[in-house]
């Protein structure tokens, strides 16, 4: 496994992070690939809007104020 991961890698990183917190090395190599690389820094970022976004809804929904 090189220490550079591919965007693929990164892509698959960016999304498992949403569910689980990543280790040290997968957090470090995902960090060293953004600093080189827009199109999954932009991508990255998407992922973490969305992200905020649900949980936003979820509670939203969960103090009654949204929709059903």
């Amino acid at each position: 496994m090189p220490f550079k991961p591919t965007c693929r890698e990164v892509h698959q990183l960016a999304s498992q992070s949403l569910d689980r917190r990543l280790n040290l090395t997968e957090r470090l190599r995902m960090r060293l690939h953004l600093m080189v690389c827009e199109a999954c820094t932009r991508f990255n970022a998407q992922m973490l809007l969305i992200r905020r976004a649900m949980q936003r809804l979820s509670h939203e929904r969960d103090d009654g104020g949204g929709p059903s």
